[in-house]
């Protein structure tokens, strides 16, 4: 599309071009190559305005497809910038909202250990306080028989000796003590015993 623009734009400055070249070309032809001075200046002289005509139609041709080429592309430059600034705004805006979530995430995962730490220590807590319970209930239980079996234990050690004492006390009696003593202190002593046993 620009090269069909330049290539009209063109089109009229070298047919200039061909028609100043013919008309100088044409001038100098006519001397019948007298080789003068004036000649040599003369052609010269040509091919400096020819030249001179030639930029002066290229900058009055050129000079707006090349400035609404060039203004084109710094409006492109300027567009692809812009977009660019766009897309790392965009960029920039979506690093801070990863950055955040991954803050979130850090914050929320600590207080996930946190609230486990706690449960974890409140468990721990209630099986120590079992433990305890338990334990007390054991020791309680312990004590307790121990308690039983030492009162067995002291009763059936006291019948023992009251039976023993009884034999004894009745034999000591049968030989030492006629048998209206021997009644009377068997049942006196029996007695005593039998309140002590209670």
């Amino acid at each position: 599309m620009r090269l069909a623009r330049l290539a009209k734009a063109l089109l009229p400055a070298l047919a200039m071009v061909a028609l100043t070249a013919g008309l100088a070309l044409a001038s100098g032809g006519g001397e019948g190559g007298h080789g003068g001075g004036d000649s040599q200046w003369t052609n010269f002289l040509f091919r400096v305005m020819n030249f001179a005509v030639l930029l002066a139609v290229l900058i009055i041709v050129l000079r707006k497809p090349l400035k609404s080429g060039l203004g084109a592309r710094v409006d492109q430059i300027k567009s692809e910038l812009e977009e660019l600034e766009a897309k790392r705004e965009e960029a920039k805006r979506a690093y801070a909202l990863m950055e955040q979530r991954l803050a979130d995430a850090a914050g929320e995962r600590d207080k996930v250990l946190a609230d486990f730490r706690a449960m974890g220590e409140k468990e721990k807590a209630d099986i120590v306080a079992g433990a305890e319970t338990t334990a007390q209930r054991i020791k309680e239980q312990a004590n307790f028989t121990i308690e039983q079996e030492t009162a067995a234990a002291k009763a059936e050690l006291r019948r023992e000796v009251a039976e023993m004492s009884a034999s004894v006390a009745e034999d000591l009696l049968k030989e030492k003590i006629n048998p209206e003593d021997q009644t009377r202190l068997v049942d006196e002593y029996l007695a005593k015993v039998s309140r002590e046993v209670q």
